[in-house]
């Protein structure tokens, strides 16, 4: 079986299961970085909202012998879980008022992403874009949110400014940022729970690596825009800092020595890039340098001081 029969299999058997009253539809849907993936868009007959479950990882599991059948049971019962967010009214979503406190920003590669953003509101940052989504539910089964388009501007009737504005103030309120020794999160401890540090070895307890992502650990990387987090942490270390993106979920941060080279690290992220990182998660190759003396992030690559 072809994974275009594969997919067209699995919506018609959801169609059956669900019955009369829902849509579905197949798309390929873009994501991060150029990856496209096949999602299955279930939508109440009338409703703005259609969910997509993406089904790569499932057509992988029926090519190792995961049957059919148990395969578009889950897929089922996965939206039955989610079809509605909590809390969420679907109408409201044209509704800009409704929508202003769920309105989040991220960071991803502009270059990576430039067929993307054609068709998304977003500023260019150094090498990055910062991007805009909804966030339309957040709970102990993970994060659903969705992207914003430039549809949604005229939608609403608002500019790109103001969507940036909201966003500044959101998403630090709703995903406070998170700073953590490295030694703690290799030594596989919590930096706040109780009891003493486990004893590492020298050498991972002298490390001068410290890792800044959200409270969720989702698209954490964005951190480094919120007011004054990069501010306070330098002046509490009194050093400036160098910035390594380890995706876009959190990035590293290195208060600069004298023997350290910009261009050497650069090597260094671009090599765990290419070795560690799933492509979808990649940010950039780049390193980043925070000055205490301007108040700003540049390129470690350039010195060139952001856009806005």
């Amino acid at each position: 079986m072809v994974n275009e029969t594969f997919l067209n299999t699995i919506k018609e058997g959801a169609a059956q299961a669900l019955g009369d009253g829902y849509e579905l539809s197949l798309r390929r849907i873009p994501k991060n970085n150029g990856l496209v993936l096949d999602g299955l868009c279930i939508s109440k007959t009338g409703s703005p909202v259609a969910p997509a479950i993406y089904l790569n990882t499932c057509y992988e599991q029926y090519l190792r012998g995961r049957p059919m059948e148990r395969i578009l049971g889950e897929i089922l019962e996965l939206y039955r879980n989610h079809e509605t967010a909590p809390g969420l009214d679907c109408t409201n979503l044209l509704d800009f008022e409704a929508m202003k406190p769920r309105i989040l920003l991220r960071l991803i590669n502009r270059e990576s992403n430039a067929s993307l953003l054609q068709n998304m509101p977003h500023i260019p940052w150094l090498d990055l874009a910062i991007v805009f989504c909804l966030c339309l539910k957040e709970d102990d089964s993970g994060l659903m949110t969705a992207s914003i388009y430039n549809d949604h501007l005229d939608a609403w009737g608002i500019s790109q400014n103001d969507l940036w504005l909201l966003a500044m103030e959101n998403t630090p309120r709703h995903f406070p940022p998170v700073i953590t020794h490295m030694s703690c999160i290799l030594g596989g401890i919590e930096p706040d729970g109780p009891g003493p540090m486990r004893k590492q070895d020298d050498a991972l307890l002298s490390s001068p690596l410290y890792v800044l992502t959200n409270s969720s650990g989702i698209h954490g990387a964005a951190c480094i825009l919120y007011p004054q987090v990069l501010k306070n942490f330098a002046e509490g270390v009194e050093r400036d800092l160098m910035i390594l993106p380890s995706s876009i979920h959190e990035v590293l941060l290195l208060p600069t020595e004298k023997d350290i080279s910009c261009q050497e690290m650069s090597r260094l992220v671009e090599c765990v890039n290419q070795t560690e990182v799933p492509s979808q998660d990649r940010l950039s190759n780049q390193v980043y340098l925070y000055s205490r003396e301007k108040d700003a992030i540049l390129l470690g690559s350039s010195n060139e001081t952001p856009l806005c």
